[in-house]
């Protein structure tokens, strides 16, 4: 018998949810989701299907959104809001999450991320240790421990001491909990193959009233 006689092809499943052409799981229906995940998926004025994925964890679903929700709220994070996206579209760009870095680019540019640093943010990781680049100390400090900890899961002692020099000790936990937070979304994004979102028009007016600076 021939490899092709041996094949056996996928299985289709078909389905009428308009939103779904690449994900490999269905997206939650918030019509039969328990109370507390319908809430979160409506936290938000627009639809972003990475909540319709994480959604189908009922229980955890409620309480990583709440941190992610807390990234939004300039008076709950204490790093201030471009420096959340460095973190977000660094280790988006490093895990190859498209979809997190299109969802997150936005976000940067209302709040004015300068395009030389968004062009650069797939960086090798040597110049910026090197001081090449257009970061500034507090940025490349960042970019070291994002780097590190994608890389290796851990950073080196050096780094964490010019880290806590330069950020403060709050400040580089909080950097920690987010790059850790943002990892964990990549990879379910990667791993289920998100679709994009639809186009959302008015998006970057919406995202002037949801996401807020210190």
């Amino acid at each position: 018998m021939s490899d092709e006689d041996n094949h056996v092809e996928a299985p289709v499943h078909i389905h009428s949810d308009p939103y779904r052409k690449t994900c490999l799981v269905p997206y939650v229906d918030p019509n039969t989701v328990p109370q507390a995940v319908q809430e979160k998926l409506k936290v938000l004025p627009f639809r972003r299907n990475i909540f319709y994925l994480l959604g189908h964890s009922h229980g955890l679903f409620p309480h990583l959104s709440g941190v992610i929700g807390g990234c939004f709220d300039g008076q709950t994070r204490k790093i201030p809001l471009l420096d959340w996206q460095l973190i977000v579209l660094r280790t988006a760009t490093t895990l190859g999450a498209k979809y997190e870095y299109d969802v997150n680019l936005p976000v940067a540019e209302v709040y004015d991320m300068p395009q030389e640093k968004i062009d650069l943010m797939g960086s090798n990781v040597e110049d910026v240790k090197a001081g090449k680049g257009p970061w500034t100390t507090r940025e490349r400090i960042i970019l070291r421990v994002v780097d590190e900890q994608l890389a290796t899961y851990t950073n080196e002692e050096q780094t964490i001491k010019e880290a806590v020099e330069i950020l403060g000790t709050e400040h580089l936990v909080e950097v920690l909990i987010i790059l850790g937070t943002y990892a964990l979304i990549a990879r379910v994004i990667n791993a289920l193959r998100i679709d994009d979102d639809p186009p959302i028009p008015g998006l970057k007016d919406m995202l002037k009233k949801a996401v807020t600076s210190k």
